[in-house]
């Protein structure tokens, strides 16, 4: 098996580390995370403009379509550079439940949003310190109402939407 990245991954590759060095640096990080503000919203914008958010999405939903790898080949960099978003949270987590789990209808009306950063997604999963198996999960949906409690919740705090995990 070749687990090399083929001349397009790493174009991509070369791309995103060149861009990152240049727009997070350690000190804007730093500066970043000392500051109210959770997360450095003008490098997320470049990010949908780029369509690094929507690497995985399908073009039929507003995003890229280069694939998992490629997703990786971003996160890989995201990660060297400590780039302070919630990558994370709406697209590993967010975008990628909802083209596991979500209806066609979901995926039309969500995915791209997600794909240009206007939405910012979060995964809503663990119960605290309990395992998150299906006998634990106490969140529940009755009449369409959704009750219970979801901690930790990683971006919680800056989406504007989530996906419940809940019987």
């Amino acid at each position: 098996m070749n687990f090399e990245f083929n001349d397009d991954q790493r174009m991509l590759r070369d791309q995103a580390r060149r861009f990152l060095l240049d727009k997070s640096p350690p000190e804007v990080v730093r500066e970043t995370l000392e500051t109210e503000q959770p997360y450095d919203k003008d490098l997320w914008r470049q990010f949908g403009e780029m369509g690094w958010l929507g690497a995985a999405i399908p073009e039929a939903y507003g995003g890229s379509g280069l694939g998992h790898l490629e997703l990786c080949v971003l996160a890989e960099e995201l990660g060297r550079a400590l780039a302070p978003t919630p990558f994370a949270s709406s697209i590993y987590l967010g975008a990628e439940a909802l083209m596991v789990a979500g209806s066609e209808e979901q995926k039309q009306g969500y995915l791209p949003d997600i794909a240009t950063g206007e939405a910012i997604w979060c995964l809503a999963l663990s119960e605290g310190p309990r395992p998150a198996t299906e006998a634990n999960i106490a969140a529940s949906v009755s009449n369409g109402k959704l009750s219970g409690e979801k901690l930790p919740v990683a971006d919680g705090d800056i989406a504007n939407r989530a996906i419940v995990v809940a019987k």
